[in-house]
């Protein structure tokens, strides 16, 4: 009796015991079983239209991927797409029962559960394929990971999708979203990142490859950890044969198959300019653009990219040796400088280096900064004076005004003409030119050469106190390249969609800036200071037989220094200084420190490839010889050692000479002059 006496208290203990488990286990429930509200509830509606996120792509002028604009790679395929071996490879693995459940595998889930009670903790192994498409793309709304909350939360979402969705369309979700290690996502990424081909191409091994890294990406990294990779490859590849996935004569192939891999894929960089692409992709697609899976086609030349980079580089090196002034932690006082190009037709940026360190800072010192360009910005008045009519025959002397700034080097004593004197860089002679023109006249012309910063009417706006944006100064300079158009600097040829379909052309804009006459003029002028001019390092450091023309400028103590010019297909700028602006040191000028570097950095990019055509002269240009010591017409007494050619506008060029138009020989010469005239 007593024996059945203490059985029957086992009993009633064992069974109280069970009703308080059971209570306490509807009580959990009741108060973690998932329930939400408003915005923050995951749409399971959603996914029949849902996309994956997919990192957009920008690439260079030859297609070649520069950057990806977010850190998943992703690149989605229909399950059409995907062959069986590869999806049986998943299915093996993760869930060989998906196409019998309806997102719950209670045979799976049974032998886990009472784990999962004892450890009071949430293991992945009865996880199907509905129940991780559910955690990974809904993972803020579920709630943290290893929770019973969240398992809870897979379950609910799971039978949901399993009502909406069909299996196919799951399977297709699952195997685009999820992670696959080495920021790969989706199978088609990781095929191609892994294996330099696409899901279609794989072999079985492969596949085997890619279905054994959803379980610890970082674990199985074929990359880093091969042997253990392989390891589980062979064990998923035995799983596939169990489940009848491959055939046993497939299995033996497959495990003797040894495990290529492709190198990583690596980006051309180029990080200042793939950060400008990225703020126009948002003012016009808004900040998802990232990964709206866009393929944005721009105008970059990789290969002058890179030069630009090392060059621009170099020199900053060897600047801060001579000086022994290396740059330290107070990365303000660290010496800067940048290189831009573009195209002087289309406006295509061909390259961008906006620093010496985009680690060290984003700030993009040829699209975002104001510098003052001080010679470089010459050329601007220059144009004004042949728009208004003022040949380059015209001799310059200061004018007497209370404005006389000295000039950095010893220039010949008299007045020069307007090519000598911007040949030289004279500033007494660009203030008398200027005063000439009209300041309002010329910060029309720069208006009308894209120049949009504030220039005051100042005598020292003539010689580029006035801070501009560089970009916009190169874009300045392209005008003199290309006839006379103001061009717009453009950083993308073309937005495509995930499809391939085009979302978004970018026009050439180009408005008439000076008349083509004056353009070919001033690249003329131009071409002779780099000839025998302040710009004669762009020369002799540049590409041998290539037509070059430009400009130097060196502000007030050598605070800033540039050279901006190029060849009839490139126009760049080359500029040196600090952020915060201080001298560069004795002897610092545009000419011996920027025009060297432009120079270099063209000689390797002419390196391969053909020199381009020279600028076309044209036709109604005027070429006279005059007495370059007066600037008139040449004419019968004038010494031959004065004699010299020029070109003129159409009704610009003298019709005498002031000091030798008197005399017999003066008489005759203008009655030979008038008889071949009529």
């Amino acid at each position: 009796m007593e024996r059945e006496e203490r059985r029957r208290r086992i009993l009633h203990a064992i069974w109280i015991g069970a009703l308080g488990v059971a209570a306490c286990l509807l009580i959990a429930l009741a108060l973690l079983w998932p329930r939400c509200q408003g915005g923050a509830c995951p749409s399971v509606e959603a996914l029949e239209s849902y996309r994956p996120p997919q990192a957009s792509e920008v690439l260079d002028r030859d297609g070649h991927l520069i950057a990806r604009l977010a850190p998943e790679q992703r690149i989605v395929v229909p399950i059409s797409a995907i062959p069986s071996r590869v999806s049986g490879a998943f299915l093996a693995v993760e869930d060989r029962r998906f196409y019998q459940h309806r997102g719950i595998d209670f045979r799976r889930m049974a032998g886990a559960l009472w784990r999962d009670l004892k450890s009071f903790s949430v293991r992945e192994g009865s996880s199907t394929i509905t129940m991780q498409l559910a955690r990974n793309v809904f993972p803020q709304q579920i709630g943290p990971a290893r929770t019973l909350r969240r398992k809870l939360w897979e379950l609910v979402l799971a039978r949901e999708i399993e009502s909406k969705l069909s299996k196919d369309r799951i399977l297709e979700l699952y195997l685009n979203q999820i992670y696959l290690g080495n920021g790969l996502y989706g199978i088609e990424a990781a095929a191609r990142g892994y294996f330099g081909k696409s899901v279609r191409d794989l072999t079985v091994a492969e596949a085997a490859v890619l279905a054994a890294l959803p379980k610890a990406p970082t674990t199985y990294d074929p990359r880093r950890y091969p042997d253990a990779a392989r390891r589980r490859r062979d064990l998923v590849l035995r799983v596939m044969a169990d489940a009848g996935t491959i055939t046993r004569d497939e299995l033996r192939k497959a495990l003797r198959e040894k495990l290529r891999l492709v190198p990583p894929e690596e980006t051309s960089g180029a990080p200042w300019f793939v950060a400008a692409v990225r703020r126009e992709l948002h003012d016009r697609f808004g900040a998802e653009a990232d990964t709206m899976g866009l393929r944005v086609r721009t105008g970059l030349d990789a290969g002058l990219q890179r030069v630009a980079e090392r060059e621009l580089t170099r020199q900053i090196a060897s600047l801060e040796r001579r000086r022994n002034k290396a740059c330290v932690d107070d990365h303000a006082e660290c010496l800067e400088g940048f290189f831009v190009a573009l195209d002087p037709v289309s406006g295509d940026v061909r390259a961008l280096v906006g620093g010496r360190d985009y680690a060290m800072s984003e700030f993009d010192r040829a699209t975002q900064a104001r510098r003052q360009p001080g010679s470089a910005f010459k050329p601007i008045v220059w144009a004004a004076a042949l728009e208004s009519g003022i040949p380059l025959s015209t001799l310059l002397a200061p004018d007497g005004g209370d404005y006389q700034p000295a000039d950095r080097i010893a220039l010949p004593v008299g007045p020069l003409n307007l090519r000598e004197a911007l040949r030289v860089s004279s500033n007494r002679a660009a203030v008398a030119l200027g005063n000439r023109v009209g300041i309002p006249k010329v910060i029309e012309q720069a208006r009308a050469l894209g120049i949009t910063t504030s220039i005051p009417e100042y005598p020292s706006t003539l010689l580029g106190a006035a801070e501009v944006v560089p970009l916009e100064l190169v874009a300045a300079f392209a005008a003199f390249g290309n006839g006379g158009m103001r061009v717009t600097p453009r950083f993308m040829t073309a937005v495509e969609g995930r499809s391939g379909e085009v979302l978004w052309l970018p026009p050439v804009e180009m408005a008439t800036a000076v008349q083509p006459g004056v353009a070919y003029l001033m690249t003329t002028v131009l071409r002779d200071v780099v000839e025998r001019g302040t710009g004669m390092a762009a020369r002799s450091e540049g590409p041998p037989g290539v037509p070059l023309a430009g400009k130097t400028g060196t502000t007030n103590d050598a605070q800033d220094v540039w050279f901006v010019g190029g060849t009839p297909e490139l126009v760049g700028a080359v500029w040196l200084g600090y952020d915060k602006p201080r001298p560069l040191g004795p002897s610092s000028s545009g000419g011996r420190l920027a025009a060297p570097v432009f120079g270099r950095i063209l000689r390797e990019y002419y390196r391969n490839r053909p020199a381009p055509e020279p600028w076309t002269q044209p036709p109604d240009l005027e070429d006279r010889e005059i007495d370059v010591a007066s600037g008139g017409l040449a004419i019968a007494g004038c010494p031959p050692d004065r004699v010299g050619r020029e070109l003129f506008l159409p009704g610009t060029a003298p019709t005498d000479c002031t000091e030798h138009h008197g005399g017999v020989l003066g008489f005759f010469d203008r009655v030979s002059r008038w008889l071949s005239s009529h």
